[in-house]
Formats: C-alpha cells, structure tokens, sequence
C-alpha cells in the first residue's frame, strides 16, 4: 500500500513546480509558505517496485548507445490492452522523446505551411506548435451544463475558409479533463477525413480516467481514416516528465516511415533511462496507478468541499488531476493569481496559459497530498469570499 498523504520533498532540487526563483517570476512572491497548484505534475514519491527495477538498470552500470528492446513494446501493448482497452500492433510504435516534442516534430512533417486547428481552451504548448508550423486556427468549445462540447458546425467552417491541414487535439480536454465520447471522436474524425485534415491526438492525461466513461483512443478510429497520430506516454500518470522519452502510435505505414525519417533527420532518439522507465511503470505500477487514481477521487471531493456556496463553477474532471475553475467574481484572472500567491502564497494556473477562450477561469492541480491540499484550499477559499474586483 503506497502513502500517498507522506510529502515528498521537492523543494531545492531542481523542482520547476518549486523553484524560487521561477515562482518569483510568475507570481511575484518570495514567500516561503507556498503550496504549489500549477505545473501538471504531481507531488508523490513513485512507486517502490518501480523504483527497484530502475536500481537494477542503474546496477548494470550500463548506459551506452542501445537499440530499443522487444520489452519496450510489449509493456506498451500489454497496458494499452488491459488498461485502456485498445489494441495496438507493435509494428505501429514509435519511440520518440519527450511528448511535447515528438508533437513538435509530428506538426512539423504533417502541416507543410498550412494552418493548424486548435478548440480552445486548450494547452498552451499548442500555440507554439501551430505558430512554428503553419499559423493558428482556433475554435471556440461550447459550452452547457457545465462542460465542454464541440462546434462541428463551426469547426468545419474554418477548416474550409482557413485552409486547415491540422488539427491538434487533446484527447482527454485540457485543461478542462473531458473525455470526448465516441460519438463525438467518430464526427471529429468525419470531418477531418472529408477535408483531408491530419489529426494529432495528445493523449497522455488518457491514463487517468477518474469517471465512469470510458476512455476512447483516436486509435480506435485509425482503420477508418488513416491521417490519425496519437502521441502519449506515462508521463502524468506516473510523473516522469524530466525523463524526455515518450512514443506516438501511427499505424498508417508510410506515415509511420515518415515521421520515423523526420526523426532520423535530426539524430532524435528515445531516452534510455526514459524508455527504461516507461517499461518498468508500465509492468510494476498497476497496483500504485490504481491506489493512485482512489486517491485523486479524494482529492477532488475535497476540492468539491471547499468550493461549495463559492460564487465560482467548476468543472469535476473525467479524466486529469487538473480542475478547471470560472471564477464569476474576477474580471482580470492574471492579477487575481498574483494577488492570490502574495497574499496566500497557493499557486495556481491562470487561464491566460491556454490560448483563447479562457475567459475568467484558472486552473488548480490536486496532485498533491490531501492534508496539504486542504490547508491551500481553506486558504482559497477564505481570499475568494473577501476578494473584490
């Protein structure tokens, strides 16, 4: 049983999430008393039995040039089968570096100048993706009872007037933590083949489904249109961001074979302690990624706890450890969030981080431990009753 209510230090090491100095740039305060609510990563010591196996790779005392194992690829078909449900070939594989990048590289080989699509809100990396390679394309979520939805409608009008050769999805929502259904994956994907738009499917928060709906890889679409690329890795479920090592799944062959070149051109591989890692959390991290995904449920229930009378909506994510908060007193979300860490020293997201359409939202990380948490959320709540505008 892991303990998840034990801190992990994180203060002095590197730590971006904690880091003086970072923190002093983004919001204006040195206070020591801080509880960091903003980067997506999370504040638990890994797992033990992933940590063993990791000791044996680092007790060969090898870490030369390496050809990626059979190992590597069956841990990643094995959880994909078991875990989320879907199969997937070997063959359709790629090991890749960090995800952000073999996103990077993906939209690079598949936009050829023309603009990327983006439903926004959403990811702010994804700004950087569409800027470097092709322009920006946003459309607006709808939004009803609480969650998102899509704008077909409109989507496929810009795709048309706009030229669109991309679209860059997240799949589930950030940062809102929906999990499409597949209905609408089915009419996504519709639209995309009828205009001949590319589609590139972030999928790494998919592992953490806190919801009764299931989860739905764009893979489960890939024999009925063949310009689908998911990009994923264990990097949220299992924290392991710093490693730089993550894969796509491409199971059009000449697709593959080019984004495998568009790698090659730039002498980009996998990790080795990444992919090591990657396999090890995948085969001895089941029993954590479930102790893992009760304890989140908690998390949010306290979140649930303390917003409750609070003149704020917020969305209970399907899948994610990121909460997604319409603040209706706020007008401007940057200066409530710095106003917010001086006075308080809690940390969150401002909804300005992601693109457009953001509105009067922040974002709030619960992945960290639950006394902690209540300690940040008591004092949230107490500034937001008597903050004015």
């Amino acid at each position: 049983m892991h303990t998840f209510d034990t801190p992990l230090d994180r203060r002095g090491n590197g730590s971006k999430k904690w880091d003086k100095d970072y923190i002093q740039r983004r919001f204006k305060t040195s206070r020591e008393d801080v509880y960091p609510l903003f980067i997506a990563d999370m504040d638990f010591r890994q797992d033990e039995a992933v940590l063993q196996a990791f000791r044996v790779f680092v007790e060969t005392g090898d870490f030369g040039y390496f050809d990626v194992q059979g190992s590597f690829y069956d841990a990643i078909q094995s959880w994909y089968k078991d875990k989320l449900g879907t199969p997937v070939e070997k063959e359709w594989i790629v090991p890749a570096n960090g995800t952000i990048a073999s996103m990077h590289f993906a939209a690079d080989l598949v936009s050829k100048g023309k603009p990327i699509m983006m439903l926004t809100p959403v990811y702010g990396v994804f700004k950087d993706i569409a800027t470097n390679f092709g322009g920006m394309v946003t459309v607006p979520l709808l939004k009803a009872d609480g969650a998102y939805s899509i704008d077909f409608n409109r989507m496929q009008q810009e795709i048309v007037a706009q030229s669109v050769g991309t679209l860059l999805f997240c799949n589930p929502h950030n940062p809102s933590g929906r999990i499409w259904s597949f209905e609408e994956l089915a009419a996504v994907v519709r639209i995309c083949k009828k205009h001949g738009v590319t589609i590139l499917s972030d999928e790494i928060h998919g592992e953490l489904n806190l919801s009764e709906k299931p989860f739905v890889s764009l893979i489960s679409f890939m024999d009925e249109y063949e310009n689908i690329i998911v990009a994923s890795s264990p990097n949220k479920t299992f924290n392991l961001s710093g490693l730089t090592a993550s894969y796509v799944i491409i199971r059009n062959p000449e697709l593959r074979q080019a984004y495998q070149r568009e790698l090659a051109r730039f002498h980009i591989t996998i990790n080795r302690s990444g992919m090591t890692f990657i396999s090890a959390v995948y085969e001895h991290g089941r029993g954590w990624h479930n102790e893992l995904i009760a304890y989140l449920k908690g998390n949010l229930d306290l979140v649930a706890e303390c917003f409750d009378g609070l003149d704020l909506e917020w969305m209970r994510p399907d899948s994610s450890f990121l909460v997604w908060i319409k603040l209706n007193k706020v007008s401007d979300v940057d200066r409530f969030v710095v106003e917010l860490a001086q006075q308080t020293g809690v940390l969150v997201e401002t909804g300005s981080r992601f693109v457009a359409d953001y509105g009067n939202h922040i974002r709030l990380n619960c992945a960290t431990n639950s006394g902690f948490l209540r300690d940040a959320l008591d004092k949230f709540r107490d500034f937001y009753m008597s903050y004015e505008d």
